[in-house]
């Protein structure tokens, strides 16, 4: 059983990815009303070594011992800010030197990146994936719920700065919610502002699985025409593809079990991500339910079973 390993789980970014929690728990700066993870349970700008290096070390050394399965990406993630980790940096360099060949990518939330220390051990990864939901102060607030200590326009400014120092890729998100963060002032400066980033590639999304505060519904319609020319919209379906590697009874419920634990998801979306039969997934999905290991949660307005654990 991983504690800190989870996934594969396919991205439509990242491909199959390899999820790595730096935290172990809801810790973050922020505690945006979107989260798949859940409510914020520490809401912290303080940096500290939550999960050592050698923990994650470990546990990737294991499961690359047991697992074939190919990845696109190993990505520190998990249900909080992973660079709120002040062992971020041997992490890194501890992950790249284990496997080389494989990409590795950090998302976060962008509000450490006005850190001179956070930045310097980001220069390491391959690819970044900060998020940026809004530039209208009272829409930030709303959206993000950010530490009182956080300010929107250090946020800004250490995005412009990383990017000037950050030989690798910059994929940013932004995430709507209509009513919230789709006024026309926000698209504006969002618009100028990825024009002086200028990142590899921008991801307008949307809710695919219910969030920590809200229910939502698709807001793909909001999204102003002019955007098209400069952003991309995405969902994880786009990228999908199928994986062939059989997994064992045991594997099978610890992969599902590590993998809900971090983020709700259907039995498709486990299927094509781990690489297991979709019956055998579902099958397991029923019997981790009767045993009251996990549970159902739909979106408001859909048929869709996202699953989710339990405790």
């Amino acid at each position: 059983m991983f504690n800190y390993i989870f996934g594969p789980v396919l991205s439509a970014r990242l491909g199959s990815s390899l999820g790595v929690d730096l935290l172990g728990g809801n810790i973050c700066s922020f505690d945006c009303l979107y989260c798949e993870s859940g409510k914020t349970q520490t809401k912290t700008v303080r940096r500290s070594p939550y999960v050592s290096g050698n923990k994650i070390l470990a546990e990737l050394k294991e499961w690359f011992n047991e697992s074939r399965q190919k990845l696109d990406h190993i990505t520190l993630g998990g249900p909080g800010e992973p660079c709120l980790n002040s062992d971020l940096g041997e992490i890194i360099g501890s992950i790249k030197e284990l496997r080389p060949d494989i990409p590795l990518a950090v998302l976060t939330n962008s509000s450490l990146l006005g850190n001179n220390r956070v930045c310097k051990e980001l220069l390491m990864a391959d690819v970044v994936l900060p998020s940026l939901d809004s530039l209208v102060e009272k829409e930030f607030v709303r959206i993000n719920r950010p530490h009182p200590q956080i300010r929107l326009e250090d946020i800004v400014q250490g995005l412009l700065n990383f990017k000037s120092r950050f030989a690798g890729k910059i994929f940013l998100e932004v995430l709507l919610i209509p009513g919230i963060n789709d006024s026309k002032r926000n698209f504006e400066l969002l618009r100028d502002f990825q024009c002086l980033l200028r990142p590899d590639r921008v991801d307008v999304t949307t809710m695919s699985r219910p969030g920590a505060h809200m229910d939502m519904t698709d807001a793909a319609g909001h999204i102003h025409d002019e955007w098209s020319l400069d952003f991309k919209t995405m969902t994880e379906e786009q990228s999908m593809v199928e994986h062939k590697s059989k997994l064992s009874g045991l594997q099978l419920r610890e992969s599902i079990e590590a993998s809900i634990r971090r983020r709700p998801q259907t039995p498709q979306q486990l299927a094509a991500a781990l690489g297991g039969n979709l019956k055998d997934i579902s099958r397991m999905l029923s019997q981790m339910e009767k045993a009251g290991e996990v549970a159902i949660t739909k979106e408001k307005g859909s048929r869709e079973k996202f699953y989710i654990k339990r405790g």
